[in-house]
């Protein structure tokens, strides 16, 4: 028995979205936002590492000791971070963030050794979603937080672009390296043809072009201090995220093509 691929994809994302989220809950302090900001992004972590761990339970070769460990390790530290954070980080508070990173890195190589091309692509992956992801809620806050300054918005931009980039180079590599051949007319590869430009296309026109496009828009009525618009561009931003990290985790599943 094998994994299916909707299996896969919903096992990665999850796990990227978590890890992600996780990975980027100090890019601003909470001393700005209080407290129930981090606790929204920990509920996110919480919630992703409980559906990702129901998922794994039924996959092939199913969860070994060390994973159990981990993801015991990663729910426990972050309920007790939920319950006991406040709005000023204590150094408690940074050694569990510390033990959470190092089990997540843990987690994610054991999971994906056998498979190096994997671990690349997944730090990729979570590093755009939990940025798309984290300032998506942070641009929702503002409306808890009204006084709130515009600038740890746009920092976060600043970061989605350095890690938008990062990633489309990684792409590209990919698609005139080992997709070269799913391309080519006539070709059997993949899905076919037409179906994997199809995909392929999805993949950069809605995972890169217009969230790239629409982040601009984002810039410029942080600018102008207009969060509530910039915070509903964030989730069109998000959306279009989501959308061309589902597809390209369902082209490295079923094809192993890292776009």
């Amino acid at each position: 028995m094998t994994n299916s691929v909707t299996q896969i994809i919903t096992h990665s994302f999850l796990l990227a979205l978590a890890f992600g989220t996780q990975l980027l809950a100090p890019v601003v302090a909470t001393r700005l936002t209080g407290v129930g900001f981090y606790k929204l992004g920990t509920s996110i972590v919480l919630t992703s590492l409980v559906l990702v761990l129901g998922v794994a339970y039924f996959m092939q070769p199913g969860l070994d000791n060390l994973s159990y460990v981990c993801f015991g390790i990663l729910i426990l530290s972050n309920i007790v971070t939920f319950a006991f954070h406040k709005d000023e980080k204590s150094w408690v508070m940074w050694s569990l963030y510390v033990i959470q990173i190092c089990t997540f890195v843990l987690l994610v190589f054991h999971t994906y050794l056998a498979t190096p091309s994997w671990i690349m692509f997944f730090f990729f992956s979570s590093l755009l979603l939990g940025i798309s992801n984290f300032s998506m809620i942070l641009g929702h806050y503002y409306l808890v937080v009204p006084k709130l300054s515009e600038e740890p918005l746009i920092y976060c931009l600043y970061i989605f672009w350095i890690v938008l980039f990062l990633k489309l180079m990684a792409s590209l590599t990919v698609i005139f390296t080992t997709a070269a051949p799913f391309l080519q007319e006539g070709t059997q590869l993949g899905d076919g043809h037409t179906f994997n430009w199809l995909f392929i296309s999805m993949r950069y026109l809605w995972g890169y072009g217009a969230p790239l496009i629409l982040s601009f828009f984002t810039f410029k009525l942080c600018k102008l201090r207009s969060l509530q618009s910039a915070t509903g561009v964030l989730y069109i931003v998000e959306f279009f995220v989501i959308v061309g990290e589902l597809v390209s985790v369902y082209l490295m599943a079923k094809h192993g093509l890292a776009l």
